[in-house]
């Protein structure tokens, strides 16, 4: 009887969760300083990052918005920007189905929009009350904001490498090498954290939305890891349900899953497919580019260099162009003279590619091992030289 009555016990607490997801209606009452009288302010939510959900103005330094959300999520209160402002002043509060108080101050350019994807956000500036979702992405923030830093600064310095500055020269590759491998660690530092928050805190949606925002940088065990770990209430639920799908697309070129094929032509008109030279017995470089694409012209150079030195060894590479104009596609090819094979589908990115690749931004560069896997997803510049010294050997010889 005693286990009869505990199943029935779990039954109802599984079920009051799930309709604690559904039920009720949020009000989000916020207060600004009253020099933001008479801005507009747009609602809007993560799970639809297009069009705002609702808008409203200013007045008396205070506004409302009021709805419901079907699990708690991540929205932010984005406003008209101002003539000085580069980007948006945005307030991020995670809503629940309550009663929740913001307020917040809109006169440091620290609350601009753009630090709240690039790191450094004063989240300690806005102060929320009644959603304890809220409550929970702070202490996830207390602890991610300082190793992203760290991570910044890392890439900074390698930046500092790449651009010396006038009258100064780029130090030997080994410099640069120990940069990227400072990245590489600083990165591996953050998913640690990032993965150890989302089991522990595995029947919280807060866990979902940090499962979403990572998930890409995630290899295909990892994201099986991250998703074992959530509880079973948790991932039936309908944000749950949201990320097994994306999870699912993201996992498919995911390092350490097998590439997908695709079917492509070159640049004479003559069919290609992936898998005509891909998974072959050696490493390939898949480099996403296009004519149009300024930092992907910048990086041939480099390519060209490489490519010539570890080719004789294996290394091979095939360039696969983001564009929709065959003729200024062939321009390039020429002007570049780029050797490889050069495929595309000229469809840029509004064809399947892009999406089956999880990639919305070019130069991206993607390693495919002998057997068709997955090697990297970040094979460009000091990394790919870090990875084909591991590969085949040091072949720079001074620069190095």
């Amino acid at each position: 009887m005693k286990k009869i009555a505990l199943f029935y016990s779990l039954i109802i607490m599984i079920t009051y969760q799930a309709q604690s997801q559904t039920k009720g209606n949020y009000t989000l009452n916020v207060t600004v300083p009253k020099s933001a009288d008479g801005r507009k302010v747009y609602l809007k939510s993560e799970e639809a990052p297009g069009k705002p959900l609702d808008s409203t103005t200013v007045k008396n330094g205070a506004f409302s918005f009021s709805g419901s959300v079907p699990y708690p999520q991540f929205f932010t209160l984005v406003f008209n920007k101002l003539e000085k402002q580069r980007f948006a002043s945005t307030i991020p509060v995670f809503v629940e189905n309550k009663k929740i108080s913001v307020s917040s101050g809109l006169d440091s350019n620290a609350t601009e929009l753009e630090a709240l994807y690039t790191g450094g956000f004063p989240y300690e500036k806005i102060k929320v009350t009644g959603s304890p979702a809220h409550d929970l992405f702070m202490k996830y923030s207390a602890g991610y904001e300082p190793l992203k830093a760290i991570n910044s600064k890392a890439f900074d310095a390698y930046i500092a490498y790449l651009n010396p500055g006038k009258d100064k020269q780029k130090g030997p590759i080994s410099e640069g090498i120990k940069l990227v491998e400072n990245i590489d660690i600083a990165k591996a530092n953050l998913l640690t954290y990032v993965k150890s928050f989302i089991k522990n805190n595995n029947t919280s949606p807060v866990a979902l939305y940090v499962a979403k925002k990572n998930i890409g940088s995630f290899s295909a065990k990892e994201i099986d890891e991250a998703l074992a770990s959530l509880s079973p209430s948790l991932k039936s639920s309908v944000g749950g349900q949201s990320l097994v799908e994306k999870a699912a697309i993201i996992k498919k070129t995911a390092v350490g899953s097998k590439f997908v094929d695709f079917a492509f032509n070159d640049k004479d008109g003559k069919p290609v497919k992936l898998s005509d030279h891909v998974g072959k017995g050696k490493y390939t470089l898949l480099e996403f580019w296009a004519s149009w694409c300024g930092p992907c012209r910048a990086d041939i150079p480099h390519l060209k260099e490489a490519y010539e030195l570890y080719h004789p060894a294996g290394f091979e590479v095939i360039s696969i162009s983001m564009d929709d104009d065959k003729d200024k596609w062939l321009k390039a090819i020429n002007e570049e003279n780029m050797t490889w094979l050069q495929v595309s589908d000229l469809k840029a990115f509004k064809g399947d590619f892009s999406k089956i690749y999880n990639f919305n931004g070019i130069p991206t560069c993607v390693l495919v091992g002998p057997d068709g896997e997955i090697i990297t997803r970040n094979m460009r510049g000091l990394w790919m030289d870090k990875k084909l010294i591991d590969l085949y050997g040091n072949k720079f010889g001074a620069k190095f």
